[in-house]
């Protein structure tokens, strides 16, 4: 019986994977959706950066533990991490309504984030613009008094 495998590949080498399983004859599933950030085009991402499900029988581990560009196989102890057909069915649906309907990423001038790395990292600020170029303008209590400063979204949590 086959088994969907979880499993971990290198961030940079997904075009790699896809193919080195492809030679192999396995049944992968890369799951990708569609987000719109603000007055942005929608753009594809993968859903889970750095995890595949490889449709494989678990005698199969080997091959691919061992494809070019998966670094592992995710495991609990002795038990191979493993997902069934429904959820892969779920995830599928997600994936395909996101199509229809990008996910749109709510930010809105005003809200509270917390400052996750950097330099001011511990912080708590306001958004005071909304991202242009990855930036997000937000408002910051620095030596007693308010500053505005760019930082990257990925350092924000929201």
């Amino acid at each position: 019986m086959n088994n969907w495998l979880v499993a971990n590949y290198k961030i940079n080498e997904i075009k790699r994977v896809e193919i080195n399983l492809k030679n192999q004859s396995f049944d992968y599933y890369l799951p990708r959706i569609v987000t719109k950030k603000h007055n942005l085009n929608p753009k594809e991402e993968v859903m889970f950066p750095g995890y595949i499900f490889i449709n494989a029988e678990v005698d199969k581990y080997s091959s691919v533990r061992y494809t070019k560009g998966i670094k592992d196989i995710i495991r609990f102890g002795e038990n191979i991490a493993q997902i069934s057909d429904e959820e892969i069915k779920s995830i599928n649906f997600v994936e395909k309504s996101s199509r229809e309907e990008p996910l749109i990423q709510k930010i809105q001038i005003g809200q509270e984030v917390n400052i996750i790395s950097g330099t001011f990292k511990g912080n708590i600020a306001k958004i005071c613009s909304l991202p242009s170029k990855e930036r997000v303008g937000i408002l910051l209590r620095v030596l007693g008094s308010m500053r505005r400063i760019d930082v990257s979204e990925k350092d924000l949590i929201f």
